[in-house]
Parts: C-alpha cells; sequence; structure tokens
C-alpha cells in the first residue's frame, strides 16, 4: 500500500515548482491539502499487454459438454457439497454410471443438514443404484455407480480380489 504522506510531499513539491514565486497575504491554509490518486487520473492506465496464452472457464462455457464414453469407461467428477441443492447433480452422476469425489468439509460443520445429505445420498448410491459409497478421507467420499466396486488398501491390489470381484455378474 502506498504511504499517503510521502505521495502528499511529492505532490506539494511538485506544486511549489510549478507555482509562479508571488508572496501571499496570509500565512494561513487556504484550504484542505489534497493529493491526487491515481484512480482519479481522466487518462485510463495503461492495461497490461494479453498474455499468449487464454484461459478459459471451461464449465461456463460449455456446461453440458459431450463426453465420449467407451465400453469399460467413466467420468470421474471432482466436486464440493455446499448444501442439499448439491445431492441431485451427484445422484444425476451416478445414476449416468460416473463416478464422483465429493468434498464435503464445509458441510460437517452442520450436522443436521451432513446427516440428511450422507443418508440422501446412502438411500440411492447404495439402495437405489447398486453403487458404493467409499470413504477416502476424514472429508471426501468417493461415490461409484453400479458395475464399480472399491477394494481396501494398495498393496498387492492387483492380486488381492478377483476380476470378478469387481464387476458385477447378472
Amino acid at each position: 500500500m502506498p504511504d499517503l504522506d510521502l505521495l502528499e510531499a511529492a505532490e506539494a513539491k511538485l506544486e511549489q515548482a510549478d507555482a509562479p514565486a508571488t508572496p501571499t497575504a496570509s500565512a494561513g491554509p487556504s484550504g484542505p491539502r489534497s493529493f491526487s490518486m491515481p484512480s482519479s487520473q481522466q487518462t485510463p492506465a495503461e492495461r497490461m499487454p494479453r498474455g499468449e496464452v487464454t484461459y478459459h472457464n471451461l464449465t461456463q462455457l460449455y456446461p453440458h459438454a459431450p463426453v465420449p464414453l467407451y465400453e469399460g469407461e467413466m467420468v470421474l467428477h471432482n466436486s464440493t457439497l455446499l448444501d442439499l441443492t448439491g445431492c441431485g447433480a451427484l445422484m444425476d452422476w451416478v445414476a449416468d454410471g460416473h463416478g464422483c469425489i465429493v468434498e464435503m468439509k464445509r458441510m460437517m460443520k452442520r450436522k443436521t443438514e451432513f446427516n440428511q445429505a450422507i443418508s440422501m445420498l446412502s438411500q440411492f448410491v447404495e439402495g437405489d443404484v447398486q453403487g458404493q459409497i467409499i470413504r477416502i478421507t476424514d472429508t471426501r467420499l468417493l461415490l461409484l455407480p453400479q458395475g464399480c466396486r472399491g477394494i481396501k488398501g494398495t498393496e498387492m491390489e492387483s492380486f488381492a480380489v478377483s476380476p470378478d470381484d469387481l464387476t458385477d455378474v447378472y
């Protein structure tokens, strides 16, 4: 933040240099002291040159972007649940066969709303869709759709279960 006293002193020196040397009749101040601020200048400040890379908010540009899905693949969404209104989008993603990593730290402070969100998600994901909810950390959940299974641990994970345990057999 600029030092306003230094700016004021510099402005006073500039005014003294620009003013003609005429004696003043009164020794008192002629009015309130002022200094100029960059925002009060009439000429607009020069803008920074544009960079070579343009960044876009893809969620805003393409809210429902077509994401191609091939056999055996799924989309994994990363989201933050702020309140109960976000549960609908999470349930839509799981119903479409997508996975979701959900950050719930902000909602955990509100116990009643948090418990209701967990109840809604659990009833839908594990009950209706036959998916799975996995706690990744203290504040994050992984919602998996039907046909996906999580396994515990990473040591020897390829040998921990058979491939038939990872998919639903009909």
